[in-house]
């Protein structure tokens, strides 16, 4: 847990606020809805969490976060809802905004 006054590393999260580890779904997150997923996806990708800890941490397969990475490189958050899933996977593209390339970079805001 962060400290007042300590520097954090964040990165914008799929909604638009700020994720840092204090702030990721919790470890006993049984219910992995598409907010969640990305939140951790997005983490993962600007190094707040190694792969090898969110695998150890959430008990969650490899394989299982390659999956929802792919869905949300190629169809965004909608391809994160298990309601959606089978029309994404059955490779059904739809238009939509182009990817999170510029959210995954890490910046420090200060705790407070």
């Amino acid at each position: 847990m962060s400290q007042p006054g300590d520097i954090l590393r964040a990165v914008v999260g799929p909604l638009g606020y700020p994720i840092t580890r204090d702030t990721l779904p919790s470890p006993d997150t049984v219910r992995w809805n598409a907010r969640r997923k990305a939140e951790l996806l997005l983490a993962i990708r600007a190094e707040l969490i190694s792969l090898r800890e969110a695998v150890s941490l959430y008990q969650l397969s490899a394989e299982e976060i390659a999956g929802w990475l792919a869905l949300f490189e190629r169809h965004g958050l909608d391809g994160l809802k298990t309601t959606r899933a089978q029309t994404y996977r059955q490779g059904r593209a739809r238009p939509r905004l182009p990817p999170t390339q510029g959210h995954a970079q890490p910046v420090e805001i200060s705790a407070r």
